[in-house]
């Protein structure tokens, strides 16, 4: 029996229907997995932005509260220059600065301690806000000062001109370190002429 022509004609175009079907569903998943791509890049890529705000700030707390303490302990010195808890600085270059040596912070008959002092919430109680303060006049260079008044002072200088280093730390608690705090450190000089 002959089949009339358009009974073929029709077969073959309910064969390019299907076949149209199985291209849409390709199409829509390479297109599913883009967006989807572009989604988690977009979470990635707030949490890192989050990550980096909230760096910078703990950053700007730590130094505004090292700056702070720093300020302290200048005006201490200004007030009271002589009895004023100081260290000697490092004899040369070659060696750790004062600063630096670890037993400098440790004991208040070498730093100058603000315990019980909260500059902002979650500062570290292990590590109170301290200055280490360096007499440093040794590192004026002469001639400092007036020759009438004597040259009895370090290095020929007159012995009212005076030179401190002060280093400020402050401290916060951090998991995400080993040791388990973040530091902050200022340092300035501060030259002082007491008459």
């Amino acid at each position: 029996m002959n089949k009339p022509a358009s009974s073929v004609f029709f077969k073959h175009r309910s064969m390019g229907k299907h076949r149209m079907i199985g291209v849409v569903l390709p199409v829509v998943l390479i297109v599913l997995t883009v967006l989807t791509g572009l989604v988690v890049t977009q979470i990635r890529r707030g949490a890192l932005d989050e990550r980096l705000a909230g760096n910078t700030r703990e950053t700007v707390n730590l130094d505004g509260a090292a700056q702070t303490v720093l300020r302290w302990c200048e005006a201490r010195l200004i007030l009271f220059p002589l009895n004023t808890v100081t260290v000697q600085p490092a004899p040369d270059n070659t060696v750790q600065p004062a600063w630096r040596v670890a037993a400098n912070w440790n004991t208040t008959t070498n730093s100058l301690d603000f315990t019980g002092t909260n500059l902002w919430q979650g500062m570290s109680a292990a590590f109170p806000p301290a200055c280490v303060i360096e007499f440093a006049t040794c590192e004026l260079a002469p001639p400092i000062g007036r020759p009438e008044r004597g040259a009895n002072g370090c290095n020929g200088n007159d012995p009212r001109w005076m030179k401190f280093r002060i280093t400020s730390r402050v401290a916060t608690p951090a998991p995400d370190i080993a040791a388990g705090d973040r530091f902050a450190f200022a340092q300035s000089e501060l030259r002082i002429w007491i008459d």
